[in-house]
């Protein structure tokens, strides 16, 4: 295998990387005192940096964003900083394996059932078998682990739920609306920081301001570059590079490396119940793409049907 076949996966791991370091990073903001919305802010404000300007010389040179204000509006408000919000508060009440549980999973039924409705994609039985499988997981992540639970747990899996219908609903309009790539990542990451500059910033100021120094740089680094910048790029790498049923499948590996990444980070060990629910939500998420663990994977016989089918 060659370095330009390599490019593929390894964009695919920093992605999984991304996703799971800035998630434990905001759970260990929240426990440390920081608040979700200083967390918010810092995720869409420091990409705010780059995104403002590049949008002020898309605009001075007359580029068209290929994108409604209207459309925008609505992309902000599904993935910009009410989503943030949403998403980051969950950890309030709930651990970390329930944010890297129930999101994904919403996000799967969500865009199965835009999917069908919007883009007249089938809404095929192995996805509502695999649906079923993840449902049972998460069964028994909440089930068998219910006595280590606070009392308003609840709330943070409705956060989580709402969070990840956002985000699915998200994904589905930058297809359905065929938003450019390029001009749409940075319309969008500039409209969210000019969103979430002055509707977050004075809430956010107080817990900014009283937070320790190397705690405000890490989430700054984690919530702004990692997960506003670093995770965008690559997951946008991934998908052009990888074929679209290996791109489906990222999220189910980013629940063990976040726990992984947890222990090793913090000694927090994850339990028998998080271990089990993990496995069979990745079993469900591998049934549902028609993922054989039976059968050899071959990356080029794969990544040449992908070619084909984009071509």
């Amino acid at each position: 295998m060659t370095l330009k076949h390599l490019t593929g996966p390894l964009l695919g791991f920093a992605t999984i990387l991304c996703w799971s370091s800035y998630n434990v990073a905001a759970k260990h903001g929240i426990d440390t005192g920081i608040s979700p919305q200083a967390l918010t802010f810092l995720r869409f404000a420091v990409p705010g940096v780059i995104a403002v300007p590049l949008l002020l010389i898309l605009w001075l040179r007359g580029r068209s964003l290929g994108i409604t204000l209207r459309r925008l509006a609505v992309l902000v408000l599904l993935g910009g900083p009410v989503f943030g919000l949403v998403a980051v508060s969950g950890y309030v009440h709930a651990p970390l394996s329930h944010g890297l549980l129930f999101a994904p999973v919403a996000v799967f039924v969500t865009t199965s059932v835009l999917g069908r409705i919007l883009l007249a994609e089938p809404l095929r039985a192995r996805r509502l078998a695999g649906a079923g499988i993840m449902f049972t997981g998460l069964g028994v992540l909440v089930g068998f682990g219910l006595g280590d639970l606070g009392a308003d747990w609840g709330q943070g899996v409705v956060l989580f739920v709402a969070a990840g219908a956002m985000w699915g609903g998200y994904t589905v309009l930058l297809r359905h609306w065929r938003v450019p790539m390029i001009q749409g990542t940075v319309a969008v990451a500039a409209g969210s920081a000019l969103t979430a500059i002055p509707a977050l910033g004075w809430v956010a100021a107080e817990s900014l301001l009283s937070a320790p120094t190397g705690a405000l740089i890490l989430q700054a680094v984690m919530q702004g570059l990692v997960g506003g910048v670093i995770s965008v790029v690559a997951l946008i790498g991934a998908v052009r590079l990888m074929p679209v049923q290996v791109a489906g499948l990222l999220p189910i590996f980013t629940p063990v490396v976040a726990l992984a990444l947890a222990a090793a980070a913090f000694g927090t060990m994850p339990t028998g119940a998080e271990i089990i629910g993990v496995t069979i939500i990745a079993a469900g998420f591998l049934f549902s793409f028609g993922v054989r663990l039976s059968q050899p994977f071959s990356w080029s016989q794969t990544g040449s049907k992908s070619r084909r089918l984009r071509s």
